[in-house]
């Protein structure tokens, strides 16, 4: 990993002197705790970072002192993991493919139409044989997974006038898709013109027609204001998206263990929260897309075949080939109990 490719010097420095600082605090002395949102503070995730921070402060008070950097201030989408694995920042909650780079098969819990509900995500991430071959890797390059939030189904918003109700109607459109290998190939399968970025550069390039299409869940739609921009919606949950919320493995192992369980509980506390207050948004989202006059489309059974066939390279590359034939059937039944 280059890290000079990825940040400026001073950031550099920066996380240099911050990871030291992480192994070698004193007994005693009050914890950090630095928490880094990719997002927005407006949404339901960064909405669940300022609970986050609440629910440690109750519990652990003045023995520690907790950070919320909002809106990629201190990482955004592509530099967060590199900052973790330093220990710059402690806990981050990117979505789950955003770790792929450093953790390949985690493609698989980003394959379409494969876990599509949030039910379907808790029990994977909770499979031993999932998190075994998904998720080592994580462990192995000091990043442990210590809770899951939800996000929701990813739709098609988009500007214009012809409906997307078929991979051929998706053919040439440009969509920002997350810098995931999966998810490009899954656009690139059906046909987009692919561009891929940050999510905090999305509304500028909606808006100056750098992009014609976006694929958030529906809060994440409405939370960054793209409502307000596209003219239809294509209800095809292609993908049910969660943020894999993680620590940096070193810091957390090295923290006094009335620490690290008060962190836990608050954890805890806030993916409660979350949970149920997504769910809430997303059921809440699209009734704002309506009062708005934009069109939003549902798929017949017959369309939605239409996707999943052509798919299936997709499925192949990042499930049979990249995590085996075990991983994949227990990741099917997983699915098809939790539809």
């Amino acid at each position: 990993m280059n890290l000079r490719r990825i940040l400026p010097r001073a950031a550099i420095i920066g996380l240099v002197g911050t990871a030291v600082c992480a192994v070698t605090q004193p007994a005693g002395a009050q914890v950090r705790v630095i928490l880094s949102n990719d997002n927005n503070a407006v949404g339901v995730k960064g909405q669940t970072f300022d609970v986050l921070k609440q629910e440690i402060e109750k519990r652990l008070g003045n023995k520690v002192k907790v950070e919320v950097h909002h809106s990629g201030t201190l990482f955004d989408q592509k530099t967060q993991v590199q900052g973790l694995q330093l220990g710059s920042v402690h806990l981050i909650a990117p979505t789950q493919g955003i770790y792929a780079p450093i953790a390949p098969k985690i493609n698989a819990l980003s394959l379409p139409f494969l876990l599509s509900t949030p039910e379907a995500v808790d029990t994977a991430m909770k499979d031993p044989i999932v998190r075994k071959t998904v998720l080592a890797d994580l462990e192995r390059k000091n990043i442990l997974p210590v809770a899951t939030w939800i996000n929701g189904g990813r739709d098609f918003s988009y500007r214009g006038t012809k409906p997307i109700l078929v991979p051929a109607d998706l053919k040439g459109v440009k969509i920002r898709v997350q810098p995931v290998p999966a998810d490009i190939k899954t656009m690139q399968a059906l046909g987009a013109n692919v561009s891929s970025m940050s999510w905090s550069e999305v509304p500028t390039a909606l808006q100056q027609g750098v992009i014609d299409a976006v694929e958030p869940a529906p809060n994440a739609l409405v939370g960054a204001g793209l409502h307000e921009m596209i003219d239809q919606v294509t209800r095809v949950n292609y993908q049910y998206s969660f943020y894999i919320v993680s620590v940096n493995k070193q810091w957390w192992e090295g923290l006094a263990p009335e620490i690290r369980t008060g962190l836990q509980e608050a954890l805890k506390a806030a993916t409660v929260w979350n949970w149920e207050s997504t769910r809430k948004e997303n059921d809440e989202a699209y009734d704002k897309v309506r009062k708005l006059g934009k069109k939003i489309h549902d798929l017949t059974k017959e369309q939605r075949a239409q996707w999943t066939k052509a798919v299936a390279p997709v499925w192949k590359e990042y499930g049979d080939t990249s995590v085996g034939a075990e991983v994949m059937a227990r990741m099917h039944q997983i699915g098809e109990a939790n539809q």
